[in-house]
Formats: structure tokens, C-alpha cells, sequence
């Protein structure tokens, strides 16, 4: 409790106005994900793994899973079924041969592609009637607010 007796875990309405909008709109655009990405067989955090290994190639398990925001755990679940659908491939690292290097296959980086596709019909719906200037001013805001909040983690 709070020295006004007010449980500690209570937010301003502000706060919890912009919060809850946040999460509203991850939900949304994960339930969108899912069921955009379902008939090509995928994942959101699948598609998140590719997305990452299409800019970045030749990471490990622990460096994809800090960038996809999941647990090494998870990461290794889904480059296994990255693997079984030809999608990813992994070869130990000329550096520490104990390292596997993960890189996308041309058919993930072809799948990919038709991801980005979905993704850019979500976006696109999501954003419908919001000015050029606004969506770039909206990108640069939540940029700037996911390096805050990631401000003093290893490898973000």
C-alpha cells in the first residue's frame, strides 16, 4: 500500500490509457499474424526468426533469441521447425565450431517474402486513412520508445 492506502500497482488513468492501448494493439496484430500466417504454416514468432536471419545472417540460437524477444528455449523449438520445413539451415561457425550459424534457405527466403506480404496487408488495414507524415512520426515514437524500455539490456 501506498502512504494515500492505495495498492502499489495501481496506474494513473493516463498511464493505463496508453498501456492498455499498447497491448490492445499487440494482441491485435498478433491474432492478425496468426491467422494470416496459419495457411502458410507459420508463426508469428517463426516469421519474426526469418525477418531477423533475412537482415542479419549467420546468428546463433541465443543472439535470434534476444532479437526475437523469446527464451533460448523457444528460439531453439522454432529454428527446429524452421529446419524441418527447409526453411532455415545451420552449419557450425568458422570462429567456434561449438556455435551453429543459422541462415535462410532460398525457399525461407522466398516464404519470407510472402509473409512480408501479409504483414504489409495488416500494416496497411492498421494504418488505413493515417497520413504518410503521421505513420513516420508514429515509427519514429514507438522506435524510440522500444530503446528505452530496452535501455541497459544485454545485446539490444
Amino acid at each position: 500500500m501506498s502512504a494515500a492506502g492505495e495498492p502499489e500497482d495501481v496506474v494513473s488513468p493516463q498511464q493505463l490509457r496508453l498501456l492498455y492501448a499498447i497491448g490492445r494493439l499487440d494482441r491485435g496484430i498478433q491474432r492478425e499474424l496468426e491467422q494470416g500466417l496459419r495457411p502458410l504454416g507459420l508463426s508469428p514468432h517463426q516469421y519474426a526468426t526469418l525477418t531477423v536471419l533475412r537482415a542479419r545472417s549467420g546468428l546463433s540460437n541465443a543472439q535470434l533469441a534476444r532479437r526475437a524477444y523469446v527464451t533460448p528455449q523457444a528460439m531453439s523449438q522454432v529454428l527446429t521447425s524452421l529446419i524441418t520445413a527447409g526453411l532455415i539451415s545451420r552449419s557450425p561457425s568458422n570462429d567456434n565450431q561449438r556455435v551453429l550459424e543459422t541462415r535462410l534457405t532460398p525457399k525461407g527466403l522466398e516464404v519470407t517474402a510472402s509473409c512480408d506480404l501479409i504483414a504489409d496487408e495488416i500494416e496497411n488495414r492498421m494504418l488505413e486513412g493515417v497520413p504518410q507524415a503521421d505513420r513516420l512520426s508514429l515509427l519514429a515514437a514507438i522506435r524510440a520508445c522500444v530503446q528505452r524500455i530496452n535501455a541497459g539490456l544485454p545485446g539490444t
